[in-house]
């Protein structure tokens, strides 16, 4: 059976609004979002500054439940979902709404998120460099894993350093890259976009799977869920690349930057409808 919220605010009209993601917290789920809109010009002039809001919409993993909180800043800058991050430190769940250096300036925050309330704790620790799926190498222990030039990936013997093969995939790796009994999976994006699956000895193709684009998949049981063409979720056979199962998904897509998790058999994601963004859980099952 498939659920959903819509994520917005009441009475609110965003200008913009991106999800920074969506997360399991203690025995919920946790969707963390931003948005700005512009305050009335015909107010004072503190008042004429961007109007940045950080929100959080916490569920029940039935989805029978949902509580919703929000801080607002009324400064020049916004918060961009690219530079922000969350994660766990010392025990605390953390939005750093500034983790990685970015080309603009944005509000700076450190966050506390808890499954009733956001807390701002204060600034954001210095930002550091992001370094993207594409130029990361992935190490499986004696195989280095890397983009030897944009279309072209390698594997390179970490004892020799030489390079044991190269495998053209024609666009962009966009998600991480992982192993699983000697078999490489990943996706790329641009150009169309596939799914792959790669033995890792040799750098044979064990199969493509085309998606338009994938920028996130899960590893689950037997199979690989991720987005299709339509941007609808599907279940694939791990070992062939078979389509298995079409998940149910009413009217939704998953939106681009295909942010889902599973927790017991239950696929949470975010996806939209008639312009609108949603929290949305589905049985894998």
């Amino acid at each position: 059976m498939v659920k959903a919220y819509p994520l917005i605010l009441e009475n609110t009209t965003f200008v913009s609004h991106c999800i920074v993601g969506i997360y399991p917290l203690k025995d919920k789920i946790a969707v963390v979002h931003c948005a700005f809109n512009h305050t009335d010009k015909e107010k004072n002039s503190t008042e004429k500054c961007i109007r940045t809001y950080i929100l959080l919409d916490v569920f029940s993993k039935d989805f029978t439940e949902h509580t919703k909180s929000h801080l607002i800043y009324r400064q020049e800058e916004i918060v961009y979902q690219r530079d922000a991050a969350c994660y766990i430190k010392d025990g605390r769940f953390l939005l750093n709404t500034r983790k990685y250096k970015g080309l603009d300036s944005s509000i700076s925050k450190l966050i506390e998120i808890s499954d009733t309330n956001l807390v701002e704790l204060g600034k954001s620790p210095e930002p550091i460099d992001k370094i993207y799926n594409d130029g990361k190498t992935y190490y499986f222990d004696e195989s280095e894993i890397y983009m030897f030039s944009q279309y072209i990936m390698a594997c390179k013997n970490s004892k020799s350093k030489e390079i044991i093969w190269k495998l053209k995939l024609g666009s962009y790796l966009y998600t991480e890259v992982k192993e699983e009994n000697g078999v490489l999976y990943f996706g790329t994006a641009g150009h169309g976009g596939k799914f792959f699956a790669v033995n890792i000895d040799g750098g044979s193709l064990l199969y493509s799977y085309k998606t338009g684009g994938t920028e996130n998949f899960i590893q689950y049981k037997d199979y690989i869920l991720l987005a299709d063409i339509k941007n609808k979720p599907i279940l694939l056979n791990k070992k062939n690349g078979t389509e298995f199962k079409k998940i149910d998904f009413n009217n939704f897509q998953i939106t681009a930057d295909q942010q889902m998790i599973v927790i017991d058999d239950t696929l949470y994601t975010i996806a939209f409808n008639d312009n609108t963004v949603y929290a949305v859980c589905t049985d894998l099952v």
